[in-house]
């Protein structure tokens, strides 16, 4: 059947990169980064490889978008995290490392763990994100850019690192080094 004379298809580009970028995603936890085709990533988002291509020129360019929007949901998370904790003094660095042991969902993707792991092994993105780290204590250097944070974030991240050994069921972090490492970013410690 043909549509309505003057009839239009509706074009919503943002929805399309949004519908690209959480196939990509999925893909990438579910195969791994190098097994990421970009005709599997147009398939999965239900448009064509051109559309995938007018969105995202390279597939670097689609993998920089993941970054791009695992980005926004750590700024999204942290944010909201820090809009609840009254105590400026390293109120990053608390949001953070609940941020970092929190299973959170991009998208649909099972474990944003999972696409770390996958997306660990391109250094161009491992650049992307220790940027963005740094950015963040830039902006938060007056209350988090001092020893006790930078020690409690370090160790956030090793954790971290170990919890990716166990992608489906990561270890907990123990509530009393929890503890421990929150208390560290209060004033003074």
């Amino acid at each position: 059947m043909l549509p309505p004379i003057g009839y239009e298809r509706r074009k919503e580009p943002e929805k399309v990169r949004a519908a690209l970028i959480a196939a990509a995603a999925q893909l990438i936890a579910e195969r791994g980064l190098p097994r990421l085709t970009v005709d599997a990533v147009a398939r999965a988002a239900g448009v064509t490889k051109g559309g995938l291509f007018h969105h995202f020129p390279t597939k670097q360019d689609l993998v920089r978008g993941v970054l791009g929007a695992m980005v926004e949901f750590a700024d999204a998370t942290i944010d909201a995290q820090m809009a609840t904790d009254p105590e400026p003094h390293g109120r990053f660095t608390r949001a953070y490392l609940d941020g970092v042991f929190a299973d959170h969902r991009l998208d649909g993707v099972t474990s944003s763990r999972t696409l770390c792991l996958a997306m660990l092994a391109d250094p161009d993105l491992q650049d992307g994100w220790s940027g963005w780290v740094e950015g963040r204590v830039a902006i938060h250097a007056e209350t988090d850019d001092n020893p006790a944070c930078a020690l409690v974030r370090l160790a956030a991240d090793g954790a971290w690192l170990n919890s990716l050994q166990h992608p489906d069921h990561p270890p907990p972090l123990p509530a009393e080094v929890h503890d421990m490492l929150m208390d560290l970013t209060r004033p003074g410690r």
